[in-house]
């Protein structure tokens, strides 16, 4: 999703994510035809043959009450372009991970008509469920990518991301005076550092980068009056230089008190000289600090009230 911008792929978004998610809309396609077939299962036999009673009333009728509404939902919401276009207005969709309601119910729905098919349709005969459930297996691995198509590539660390982001996470907790520090990474790391560790604030998110990245941000944007994400863009996404106070104004503005480059990017130097001083190291980044004259007052959301207000969704959760 990094490489999807919702503001330029428009009304073609919602088709690209789950082209990018689903191998060119090929597990898309099983879906609606999961869909497609759910909705009419239960109603007659195949060839006129009577149905398996497993497959009679009321089991059709409740996998049509579980899959058909949330897709006749989905279609209308989610799985329309003019949705996120429409809901984008009034908040960042780029942000949020709600990709995982549109994921969910495309796999679970699959499983469900795939297991009909093998252990209803094939009836009772082994080499019939066997050749039905080779073949359902063919049609989804043909449908997708081989896992190891370019070689077994180990990750480096169990949490799958570069082996540095847990270092510098913990450089940075260990300077820090309060739980929620801010701080501006290169792109990369602005990308996945809190997949690691959710509780350092990004003092620029995706959505600015990206745009960033594009094109969106130069030297005269950076020195604009009030530009300050531009500022920091400007320095530590694009090497820009610009005059150090206008750098320390944005620190200051966006509470921003700590910056991770590369080592070998030449920007150390630079940022030193800006008022910022080192902290800690790594193999391959440098980590800086800055003081800001006032700090951010960050504390998470209370949801004490909601609990005692339902107290048997608490009670189920424990």
């Amino acid at each position: 999703m990094q490489s999807l911008n919702i503001a330029d792929a428009g009304f073609g978004y919602i088709i690209k994510c789950i082209g990018l998610y689903y191998e060119g809309n090929v597990y898309f396609i099983l879906y609606l035809i999961s869909i497609a077939f759910l909705s009419v299962f239960g109603e007659s036999g195949i060839k006129g043959k009577p149905l398996p009673a497993a497959m009679k009333e009321p089991s059709a009728v409740r996998l049509r009450e579980i899959f058909l509404p949330q897709f006749v939902f989905m279609a209308l919401t989610v799985y329309n372009p003019l949705f996120p276009v429409a809901l984008n207005t009034f908040f960042d969709v780029n942000k949020e991970y709600y990709r995982f309601l549109w994921m969910a119910p495309i796999i679970i729905c699959i499983a469900a008509a795939g297991s009909i098919i093998v252990f209803e349709y094939a009836g009772s005969s082994r080499i019939r469920r066997a050749a039905s459930a080779l073949l359902i297996i063919c049609i989804l691995v043909s449908g997708g990518t081989f896992l190891y198509k370019d070689g077994y590539i180990p990750s480096p660390t169990i949490y799958h991301m570069p082996t540095e982001i847990p270092e510098v996470s913990r450089l940075i907790h260990e300077d820090a005076d309060e739980e929620y520090p801010r701080a501006m990474f290169e792109y990369d790391y602005n990308m996945m550092i809190r997949q690691y560790d959710a509780s350092i604030l990004l003092a620029c998110d995706r959505e600015a980068y990206m745009e960033a990245m594009g094109g969106g941000v130069t030297y005269e944007s950076a020195m604009e009056e009030g530009n300050y994400i531009h500022r920091l863009l400007a320095v530590v996404g694009l090497g820009i230089r610009i005059p150090g106070d206008y750098l320390r104004s944005a620190l200051e503005n966006t509470h921003t008190e700590y910056v991770v480059v590369t080592t070998a990017s030449g920007n150390v130097d630079y940022l030193k000289g800006a008022g910022l001083t080192v902290v800690g190291e790594t193999a391959n980044h440098t980590i800086l600090h800055y003081e800001p004259k006032e700090r951010e007052d960050f504390e998470l959301p209370d949801y004490s009230e909601v609990w005692r207000l339902t107290p048997q969704v608490y009670d189920f959760l424990l």
